[in-house]
């Protein structure tokens, strides 16, 4: 596997909203494929959780969403669907252009453009 470029030629930029297990297998295989470390962040607001990321990844952790996930290119949702709600609002004013996929459970597509609040909605897709 190798690393998707942009149309400018440079890595495909990915931030990350949650880092439990899914975000940290996902942060691994792509790191494992050769992405580069300034092209990956996560938005974790728990304390250990977002230590370990730095431990074990060496990666950009936020506490809270900023203005860092708008160079995202595409934002991978990684919270529990009980949270998304509450994780999606603070991201909203950042992410508008990013393609947004999600590895949460039952939280369909709809569902997270509209949260987005983009517009024209941003291409989604749901596992």
């Amino acid at each position: 596997m190798s690393t998707t470029h942009t149309s400018s030629g440079g890595p495909q930029r990915v931030a990350f909203i949650g880092g439990g297990n899914m975000a940290r297998a996902m942060l691994g295989g792509l790191l494992q494929a050769g992405w580069p470390l300034d092209a990956l962040q996560v938005v974790e607001p728990f304390a250990d959780t977002a230590l370990a990321l730095r431990r074990d990844f060496n990666i950009r952790v936020h506490a809270s969403a900023n203005a860092a996930l708008a160079e995202a290119q595409t934002v991978v949702w990684a919270v529990k669907p009980q949270l998304f709600n509450e994780a999606a609002a603070p991201c909203q004013a950042h992410i508008s252009g990013a393609l947004q996929l999600s590895v949460m459970a039952g939280l369909r597509a709809n569902a997270i453009a509209r949260a987005s609040e983009a517009n024209p909605p941003p291409c989604c897709a749901s596992a």
